[in-house]
């Protein structure tokens, strides 16, 4: 905590110098400046997520330096300090806004134009956070002020093009994201080839989405069985800290591995060997927007009986608690993990449950997850304090011994920033081995990719060959069978 507090702070003088410059905004546009910069260390971010880490790595300037904060004056330190009296006034009022529509847009320009003008003016300087659109519609992951965000999403809802708007607005202890990013892209998810081919904006093609009361009943009546299929749209490390009863972990890492070709063999393994006339097929994600994608792609595939949940697990938690529920929920902000039906139940400084062991030691973890220390590595898992502690911040014992950089140890989670930031404060506690080579961030990058690709590929290496072992040993059961049937046969043929 010390560490972190160390590193906020001299972000929060460097953002305090610049407050002092004459073209100033108010003293609350600094106080967010302020605190959407100190935020930029807490984003989570993962090879697959939606938040990537060059984009964090751009959001942490690169220009900034440690050394020269340390060094701010006693103006600027003064600065800081009624820049924080501001945000305490505003405390309380931060929210967390979700929404997505998907519909035609004919003119994704002008709609871009369109929700630029109307932020500007409006003076909506706190709304940030991933606001993407395209062809076929809106997909928003953002925040600020509580009165700017219901100020943005009414008016979006006004919109002749965005009529039935459903959105979710959550309070915040401050701001979780560090800038606006409102931007046209071709895909509002990541997806296999894209999802510009898949008629997700005809709402006949998509799911039957069901409130969270009917979700909870009709989840209740699934099993184990393949009459009603369970399926989790997220990315593997979601379903790592919590999923639903039925629910199998994904078998890819990211949800944009999931299998989205026009072949009738290309299905998540949940779905293989099923029936798409009988089968129903209940689908979930946080915010609901790549179940209702998804399943259009899979009505082309005739299946029929199909249902998502209407406002993501977000909503259902909110309104039904944990029943059929284990764990917590990852979120892409920086709060990093909420179980909104726990609020008010846990110790305080207790962390959120998550779905699955310390990863290990195979104790009690918490969330949320933390990325490796090793900056070579920066594997995002889940860990109990006491491991986090005995391995220094990392994930196995062989990435203690980096042979570039270890970060400092993130008890309580949160994303690392700029590794510069670690580099050149021995306050911080870097450890820079001598034999570090000047290898390009690109290159550690594909390093880092061919090692996790071999990693998976192992993986499932193993998984067929224990299915592989699982059918030769039914076989041979079978075969045993068969011949105990045949000599019972024979006796019995003799006796007679």
């Amino acid at each position: 905590m010390l560490l972190q507090a160390q590193s906020h702070t001299v972000q929060a003088r460097s953002v305090a110098t610049r407050a002092l410059q004459p073209v100033a905004r108010s003293a609350l546009s600094s106080s967010v400046l302020k605190v959407h910069t100190a935020q930029a260390s807490l984003l989570p971010h993962h090879a697959g997520s939606s938040v990537s880490s060059s984009s964090h790595s751009s959001r942490c300037s690169s220009s900034w330096s440690p050394r020269a904060a340390v060094t701010t004056s006693a103006a600027a330190e003064a600065a800081a300090a009624a820049t924080a009296e501001q945000q305490a006034a505003v405390e309380g009022e931060w929210s967390v806004l979700n929404f997505y529509h998907l519909v035609d847009i004919a003119d994704p320009d002008e709609m871009l134009a369109r929700h630029k003008q109307y932020i500007a003016d409006h003076d909506l300087h706190s709304v940030c956070g991933r606001i993407y659109i395209s062809k076929q519609g809106i997909n928003c992951q953002g925040g600020g002020l509580k009165t700017h965000t219901q100020q943005y999403v009414s008016w979006v809802a006004s919109q002749p093009e965005f009529q039935g708007l459903f959105h979710t607005l959550w309070p915040a202890d401050g701001p979780m994201f560090p800038k606006l990013r409102l931007k046209l892209k071709p895909s509002l998810i990541s997806l296999a080839g894209g999802m510009e081919a898949i008629p997700c904006t005809n709402p006949d093609m998509r799911a039957t989405p069901l409130d969270p009361a009917a979700w909870r009943h009709k989840l209740a009546k699934a099993d184990a069985s393949k009459r009603v299929v369970v399926m989790d749209l997220r990315n593997d490390y979601e379903w790592d800290a919590g999923h639903f009863d039925w629910a199998p972990r994904p078998d890819e890492e990211v949800f944009a591995e999931t299998p989205a070709g026009g072949g009738p063999d290309e299905l998540p393994s949940p779905l293989k060997g099923t029936d798409p006339e009988n089968t129903e097929v209940m689908m979930y994600c946080t915010g609901g927007i790549r179940c209702d994608v998804y399943s259009a792609l899979l009505h082309q595939k005739g299946y029929k009986n199909l249902y998502t949940l209407h406002g993501g697990i977000q909503n259902y938690l909110r309104e039904e608690g944990n029943e059929h529920w284990k764990g917590s929920l990852f979120v892409f902000d920086g709060r990093m993990a909420i179980n909104p039906a726990l609020e008010g139940q846990l110790p305080e400084g207790a962390g959120l449950p998550a779905a699955v062991p310390c990863s290990m030691c195979g104790g009690k973890a918490s969330l949320p997850h933390v990325n490796c220390a090793n900056i070579d590595c920066n594997e995002l898992f889940i860990a109990c304090n006491e491991c986090k502690k005995q391995y220094h911040g990392c994930c196995c014992e062989e990435c203690q011994a980096a042979p570039r950089l270890l970060r400092p140890i993130k008890i309580n989670g949160g994303n690392y920033g700029n590794w510069g930031n670690y580099a050149d404060v021995d306050t911080l506690g870097p450890v820079m081995a001598s034999a570090r080579n000047h290898e390009g961030r690109v290159a550690r990058r594909a390093r880092r990719r061919e090692a996790l690709q071999a990693k998976r590929e192992s993986l499932m290496a193993e998984r067929q060959e224990l299915k592989a072992a699982m059918k030769a040993a039914m076989r041979a059961a079978e075969e045993a069978a068969q011949q105990e049937a045949e000599q019972t046969t024979k006796a019995a043929a003799l006796v007679a």
